[in-house]
């Protein structure tokens, strides 16, 4: 597929993903899908990917990405985000705190016909769990 048509099915995948619509998010990618950078270990394949995002929404049920930048050179894409998100439930045994998290990140997907069959996300998962008290904020001396 071109670039054009992989900016739109990561493009529809991420509206669908932003309405709360998990499986529609999920359509973008290939069932055996191979990911990296995520902080724990999950299942294979978008099973895997199914039951990370149900745990985030879990605890963060507003959860949205805003894109901040968006490219495509050949069978890749890379997506410049932030994760804005309050937490209002349950996350990784962590109780709701009711703090906004803000959190940037990057992912990249390698496309094969029309399907994402595998992506590197890499987060600032040390701010986003600072953010909700699951790690300890650290001062730095100037």
């Amino acid at each position: 597929m071109s670039e054009l048509e992989n900016l739109t099915v990561l493009k529809r995948s991420l509206e669908r993903f932003n309405a709360k619509d998990l499986e529609g998010y999920l359509e973008m990618f290939d069932r055996s899908v191979v990911f990296h950078g995520l902080s724990r270990k999950l299942k294979p394949g978008v099973a895997g990917l199914r039951e990370y995002y149900t745990q985030l929404r879990q605890g963060f049920p507003d959860m949205r990405l805003a894109s901040e930048d968006v490219i495509a050179e050949g069978e890749k894409t890379a997506n410049r985000y932030t994760f804005y998100g309050t937490h209002k439930g349950d996350y990784l045994g962590i109780a709701p705190t009711m703090k906004l998290v803000i959190s940037p990140g990057i992912v990249m997907h390698l496309f094969r016909n029309g399907k994402c069959v595998e992506t590197w996300f890499a987060g600032d998962s040390l701010g986003f769990l600072t953010q909700i008290g699951a790690a300890p904020q650290i001062a730095l001396k100037r």
